[in-house]
């Protein structure tokens, strides 16, 4: 079994180095699968100037990098990403959760406009 996949799996935060300079951005999911590689993932994130090498993906919050976007099925508090999201699954389904999406896109925009 790969061991970044079992952590994964178990919620299990992966230590990071002080020294290394993190990534500025953090992507908050359920999932235990790279998301990092989803078109719709890249395509959101380029409607807010932010490539997916410029971000993190995990399951929990890390101090330091800006949530851009929680799309974790359970919210819990601080909330401080720019979007907030049902599941990835549900916003691809959903017209009305991609119509909240993109009214929260909108929003971030005109606030670094």
């Amino acid at each position: 079994m790969d061991k970044s996949a079992f952590l994964d799996a178990m919620n299990i935060t992966r230590w990071r180095s002080a020294d290394k300079p993190g990534k500025p951005f953090l992507v908050l999911h359920d999932v235990d699968a790279d998301l990092s590689e989803q078109q719709f993932i890249e395509n959101v994130l380029a409607q807010l100037g932010i490539t997916p090498d410029q971000c993190d993906f995990d399951c929990e919050v890390i101090k330091g990098p800006q949530v851009v976007w929680d799309m974790r099925k359970v919210k819990r508090r601080p909330r401080v990403a720019w979007l907030v999201t049902a599941p990835l699954e549900d916003v691809v389904q959903s017209v009305a959760e991609k119509r909240q999406l993109w009214q929260q896109i909108c929003l971030q925009r005109e606030k670094t406009a």
